[in-house]
């Protein structure tokens, strides 16, 4: 579906696996399809996954912790163009601001901002 290390747009994946365009954590059918992330916002990326407090991203975080299916990660190279670096599944999730602090540097989000950062592991088949 996707190849690796290559771009696509935030159309092309939608038309792929569904999902909100918006969001980074696109969600179809009560299952998070997709991982869109920013590296100003997501440093640790793909390993790490960082969630802010907002309700949107604070369910999808919860949704994504809980899930066992692998879900493509792209990060953010430039405007509307993200890149392909594997499918992912989540392994471990941190709630607390002592088990997020060392996930959180250099996000620009404070302590009280993140509500969940999500560890990710690639998937085995890649």
């Amino acid at each position: 579906m996707f190849e690796l290390n290559k771009d696509y747009n935030r159309d092309s994946i939608h038309a792929a696996v569904g999902g909100n365009k918006e969001s980074f954590l696109p969600a179809h059918r009560g299952k998070i399809v997709a991982a869109c992330l920013r590296p100003e916002l997501n440093p640790k990326a793909p390993e790490y996954i960082v969630c802010n407090s907002g309700a949107a991203a604070r369910a999808a975080g919860h949704t994504l912790s809980r899930q066992s299916a692998p879900i493509p990660v792209f990060i953010r190279q430039d405007t509307d163009r993200y890149r392909f670096v594997g499918h992912y599944t989540a392994q471990e999730s941190f709630t607390t601001q002592n088990e997020c602090a060392p996930y959180t540097q250099g996000t620009g989000f404070t302590a009280a901002q993140v509500s969940r950062v999500i560890r990710m592991r690639p998937h085995r088949s890649e």
